[in-house]
């Protein structure tokens, strides 16, 4: 299966599917492949994972095995898929929810600014 070719690193790229349900199916596969090494990629619609495999659908693909002649073609991949999705997951994860704060959160935010220039104005003199 897909979890044990990453644990064991034997997968060379791995394929996520956006729509699967339930989502907890796949939930832990991009921080997995982080933690290991492999590169990731999440595409639209687990139908277009299944046309590759030749079934109906699919919720994730792992490459382990290529042909040489495609090997090329795969590097490709690999690097597009790194460096959109591997070395980007801090950035994405910081801007998911547009980062767009409620009334409560910012007036809580508030105060602790205030409280911290009050401080900070205290130790200064």
């Amino acid at each position: 299966t897909v979890t044990s070719l990453v644990e064991s690193k034997r997968a060379q790229l791995v394929i996520i599917a956006h729509d699967v349900d339930p989502i907890e199916i796949v939930l832990f596969m991009p921080a997995l492949c982080r933690k290991m090494g492999v590169p990731y990629a999440i595409v639209k619609g687990k139908a277009r994972l299944g046309r590759v495999v030749h079934r109906k659908t699919a919720t994730c693909l792992a490459f382990d095995k290529v042909n040489p002649e495609d090997k090329p073609a795969l590097s490709k991949l690999v690097e597009a898929c790194k460096t959109n999705f591997n070395e980007r997951a801090d950035e994405i994860r910081r801007h998911w929810g547009g980062g767009v704060m409620g009334a409560k959160s910012q007036a809580r935010l508030a105060k602790l600014e205030k409280a911290k220039a009050r401080e900070l104005a205290q130790k200064m003199g």
